[in-house]
């Protein structure tokens, strides 16, 4: 079980198709699932308005909608908690996937949006990608949730694990024990040139999928023509296809797809936990 934590800055989001939200709320955080399928999410989220908007007012986003208010502030320090109907194209393909979900605490607030999911490797590089033409991310991090999990479901098979953790408890990794190869390899009496194999293996495996999996990666015509045919298509069954907000999406969508072949420059920061 993985989980991959991505963040967009207030200025980036400008540029989405979520922007008008940033002119209503202060801060919003999702706290629960209520009920979720890929077309009707529905979840209790924390929320505070600015001065002279409330609830209501999230009702003229295509994508939400105020279910019911199941708190009212009494004073300034207290939030709303509301239970809000979610159809954007991001959040239904994460409940698509069958295998990712958003952890709580999931937020938008002054820095810009936050938002954690759990799952499996494969599912959450898609979920990824989908973010990526909504909007690249200003940084993601990920970590593995547990070791149990890593063992069933990580990149490396048990014994490349069992190695990794061998060579690390000798100190293969700590630059200040200097543990030669050699000794490791006559410890399990097997050549060094093969255990060398075996670990520039593992370094390249781990490398790989901790940074490669969620930023360095390509998304293929493929996946672009599933993700767009699958936004389109809510949009129709939903009725906000004809929404300027929406064809905002479509567009950042499509002008990311183009930005694929040509190296970017910016600042996208990748911090591993």
């Amino acid at each position: 079980m993985r989980e991959i934590t991505l963040f967009w800055k207030r200025a980036r989001l400008e540029e989405t198709d979520i922007a008008p939200l940033l002119k209503i709320v202060t801060s919003l955080e999702f706290l629960a699932y209520i009920k979720r399928t890929p077309r009707d999410i529905r979840m209790l989220m924390k929320a505070n308005f600015k001065p002279r908007k409330g609830p209501k007012d999230l009702n003229s986003l295509y994508f939400l909608e105020v279910v019911d208010v199941h708190h009212t502030p009494e004073s300034s320090d207290e939030s709303y908690v509301l239970n809000l109907k979610l159809s954007h194209p991001l959040s239904n393909f994460n409940a698509r996937t069958g295998g990712t979900t958003a952890a709580p605490g999931c937020r938008l607030d002054g820095e810009g949006m936050t938002y954690t999911i759990q799952g499996g490797n494969i599912r959450l590089r898609l979920v990824a990608a989908m973010a990526k033409l909504v909007a690249k991310p200003d940084r993601i991090s990920a970590r593995t949730l547990n070791l149990a999990s890593a063992i069933n479901t990580g990149p490396l098979s048990a014994k490349q694990l069992k190695l990794a953790k061998f060579a690390y408890d000798k100190g293969w990794y700590d630059i200040n024990k200097r543990i030669r190869i050699s000794e490791m390899a006559e410890e399990l009496k097997i050549a060094r040139a093969t255990l060398a194999e075996h670990l520039s293996r593992i370094e390249s495996i781990i490398m790989d999928d901790l940074f490669g999996s969620y930023t360095n990666f390509k998304i293929s015509p493929d996946e672009f023509e599933m993700f767009k045919d699958m936004a389109v298509e809510d949009s129709e069954n939903l009725g906000f296809g004809e929404d300027e907000q929406f064809k905002k999406l479509l567009q950042n969508m499509h002008t990311a797809m183009e930005s694929e072949g040509v190296p970017e420059d910016d600042n996208l920061e990748t911090e591993q936990l």
